[in-house]
């Protein structure tokens, strides 16, 4: 719900500012229209730290052993500026949000067998991410240009825990703050002043990511 609220917002920001700007439409390309800013939103597939969190955590506690299972992620939602130094070549700022749960069941334990799965806890982490980036463009032709970027910052992991059977030791809730990276390798981006793009990448963000973006 939350990531959906970011991209609401994040989407009508865009809209207003194209509709503001709608005067430089019919601006040349980047090279000759030198300086300009562009704001972006866009929402991607789980991040590495979702999906490293959440599908490796699993019951140890006691004598007992178990595993996690129902996953349920968000996605991550991303808003971000960037301001061209280079009209190849742009800094900016990121703002990130993502979710995931799971529920941890005891399956075994060292003592006595047990007559099948225990439902135990549910647990669930939500990331909030904050980076500098830069982006260097590749290659530009027309409307279409391709880039790659790295962004570097910090993420805050908020971590809860449900307890839903207290004859198993829950465990701990571990919110934490941490460095933070992601690697975009690849970024194909369609449109002069209101543009469309998705991006492939390794990180704190999606691995798959589309959005919409704004040049002024």
């Amino acid at each position: 719900m939350k990531a959906l609220k970011i991209i609401s917002s994040a989407v009508f920001v865009l809209l207003t500012t194209a509709a503001v700007s709608n005067a430089q439409m019919n601006r040349v390309r980047d090279s000759e229209y030198f300086p300009r800013s562009e704001v972006y939103v866009q929402y991607g597939t789980p991040s590495v730290v979702e999906l490293t969190t959440i599908l490796q955590s699993e019951y140890r506690a006691g004598g007992y052993m178990g595993d996690s299972r129902n996953y349920k992620f968000s996605g991550t939602a991303a808003l971000g500026y960037a301001f061209y130094v280079h009209p190849r070549v742009s800094v900016g700022v990121d703002f990130g949000y993502g979710y995931g749960s799971a529920d941890l069941y005891v399956t075994a334990s060292d003592m006595s067998p047990l007559p099948g799965p225990v439902f135990v806890c549910r647990s669930s982490v939500s990331t909030y991410s904050a980076h500098l980036s830069a982006s260097y463009t590749y290659w530009q032709s027309g409307p279409m240009e391709c880039s790659g970027s790295l962004y570097l910052g910090v993420c805050w992991k908020d971590e809860s825990v449900i307890r839903k059977n207290d004859s198993y030791t829950v465990p701990d809730a571990e919110d934490r703050l941490g460095f933070s990276y992601h690697i975009t390798a690849v970024k194909f981006r369609y449109g002069e002043t209101l543009g469309g793009f998705a991006e492939l990448g390794f990180g704190c963000r999606g691995l798959v990511n589309v959005g919409l973006s704004i040049k002024i």
